[in-house]
C-alpha cells in the first residue's frame, strides 16, 4: 500500500489546482483519504461488475473496462470509491481519476454523465461534474468545500458512467483533501 500511496504522489504533481501553503507542507499520502486502487472500487449496476484488468498504460497498471450503451439515466451504472479517513468542515477536497473512451460512435468524445462527492447512505451530491473523455489515458478532475465534518465512510466519490455509447475504461480514482484554506 505504501508503494501505492508514493506512486499516487508523484501522478498528483500534475494536479492543476495549487493547494494551500499548510496543506503543501503536508505529504500526499497524508492527504489521500480513500484507496486509490481500481481493486479498491465499487462498480455498481451490472449483472456482473467488471474485473480489474491489466493495462500498463495507466498509472498503477490497472483499470475496469464497461461497455456502455448510453442511458438518459446515467447513474445506474457506475462506480464508487469511500472515504477511509475524517473529512472536516471547510476542507477543500479533489477528486481526480483516470479514464479513457473508444468506440463512442461517429468518433464523438465519450462522457461521464456525472462525477461528484456525495454523502451516504442516503446520496446527496456535495459538489459534481460532468466530463467529455478522450480516447487517450488522462487525468481528470474536480474540486469543492465541504460545509459539515464527515466521518470515515460518510462520503463517497462517485462517477456514473452510462452517459454514452461507449467502451470506458477507468483507472485509479483518488480523494485527496487538502484541508482548510489558509487565513490570509
Amino acid at each position: 500500500m505504501r508503494g501505492v500511496l508514493l506512486a499516487a504522489a508523484l501522478c498528483l504533481s500534475t494536479l492543476a489546482a495549487a493547494p494551500p501553503r499548510a496543506a503543501a507542507q503536508q505529504g500526499m499520502a497524508d492527504r489521500l483519504v480513500n484507496d486509490p486502487r481500481v481493486e479498491a472500487l465499487r462498480p455498481y449496476g451490472l449483472p456482473l461488475p467488471p474485473a480489474p484488468r491489466a493495462d500498463k498504460t495507466v498509472q498503477f497498471g490497472k483499470a475496469l473496462r464497461f461497455k456502455l450503451a448510453g442511458h438518459a439515466d446515467f447513474w445506474r451504472i457506475g462506480v464508487v470509491t469511500p472515504t477511509l479517513k475524517p473529512v472536516r468542515k471547510g476542507d477543500r477536497v479533489v477528486i481526480a481519476f483516470w479514464a479513457r473512451a473508444t468506440g463512442t460512435d461517429a468518433g464523438a468524445p465519450g462522457r461521464i454523465g456525472r462525477v461528484q462527492l456525495e454523502e451516504t447512505p442516503v446520496v446527496r451530491a456535495l459538489f459534481e461534474k460532468s466530463f467529455e473523455i478522450g480516447p487517450e489515458w488522462k487525468m481528470y478532475q474536480l474540486a469543492g468545500t465541504v460545509a459539515r465534518d464527515y466521518a470515515p465512510g460518510q462520503l463517497n466519490a462517485a462517477l456514473h458512467i452510462d452517459a454514452a455509447k461507449q467502451v470506458l475504461d477507468v483507472g485509479p480514482v483518488l480523494v485527496l483533501d487538502y484541508g482548510q484554506a489558509a487565513a490570509e
